[in-house]
């Protein structure tokens, strides 16, 4: 069995991720009718790094909790007047973990996958500190929907007691990503922003060994990025007045 009909079929297994899926698919859609319809209001650009958590297991073995590395490039996050906020991204997330099972059996497991994906939600933002011509701090906050796709590179090793080793070499597949995430961030003289996020999935990697099957799932991850921001002003230029 494929990892691509793997990936469709967790996905569709049980009712909230029936729907949760199908939120998505329908919102993507509504999506691209309403950005035609209305300009962003603001549009920010990051990039994010941070920790990505998860879990790992075979049919012969119990779970194992990995921890490794996400890094993401936001093309485009753009929020508009209604409070809708709709976002496109590069995400790049990699695990790496070595354990000894029961049996004392060695296994050393790397994963990296990386995905694109689109997001869509609600968000909000509020200016704290302003000046004549701009907004110098604003804070805000957004929380979404998340679907996209990916591919996947997986690579395992094991080695008993003796010394022997068994390579399975590298092995590649395809993954369909869902979640939500939630966003809180700081805006800079209407040309910078910071922030942090956390996403949640219901994420599960699946690779074939011949005998047996492994499933890595990637449950959560925390970020921390930094970019640029684009936005309305509230600043009429005039003869007298440059706005930035």
């Amino acid at each position: 069995m494929d990892l691509a009909y793997k990936g469709i079929h967790h996905i569709l297994n049980g009712k909230k991720s029936t729907v949760l899926f199908w939120l998505w698919a329908l919102s993507v859609a509504f999506s691209a009718v309403t950005s035609n319809a209305q300009e962003p209001a603001e549009q920010r650009k990051w990039i994010g790094w941070g920790a990505a958590y998860g879990s790992y297991e075979q049919d012969d073995l119990k779970a194992e909790e990995m921890e490794g590395i996400t890094l993401e490039l936001m093309a485009s996050h753009r929020s508009f007047q209604d409070a809708m906020v709709l976002g496109k991204a590069l995400l790049d997330t990699r695990f790496e973990h070595h354990f000894l099972d029961d049996q004392g059996l060695y296994h050393s497991v790397k994963t990296r996958v990386i995905h694109g994906y689109y997001s869509i939600g609600f968000g909000k933002s509020m200016e704290v500190l302003k000046s004549v011509e701009h907004d110098l701090i604003q804070i805000g906050g957004s929380l979404e929907l998340i679907g996209g796709f990916g591919i996947l590179q997986f690579d395992k090793l094991e080695r008993n007691a003796l010394g022997e080793v068994v390579h399975y070499g590298e092995r590649f597949g395809t993954d369909f990503l869902v979640g939500y995430q939630l966003s809180i961030y700081a805006d800079f003289d209407n040309a910078w922003t910071v922030g942090v996020k956390s996403a949640f999935y219901r994420n599960t990697l699946y690779v074939d060994y011949e005998e047996v099957e492994g499933r890595l799932n990637h449950i959560y991850s925390n970020m921390f990025f930094i970019g640029t921001k684009l936005g309305a002003v509230d600043c009429v230029p005039t003869r007298y007045v440059i706005c930035k």
